[in-house]
């Protein structure tokens, strides 16, 4: 998967843009910090949809 086509990243950038602290956890990369809030890649997206951010 080309990582322009990844929804999850798609969402960490249009979260970063509008204010939030995004970190993307090495030992797991399925797991997110958002805000120091951990958080799955289907959360990420829920939180971007739930603010507007991303369509869905």
């Amino acid at each position: 998967m080309i990582e322009g086509d990844d929804p999850t990243a798609g969402a960490a950038d249009a979260l970063t843009a509008a204010g939030y602290m995004i970190e993307r956890f090495d030992e797991d990369p399925g797991l997110w910090r958002v805000n120091g809030e951990v958080m799955t890649g289907a959360e990420l997206l829920d939180e971007a949809k739930r603010m507007g951010l991303i369509d869905g």
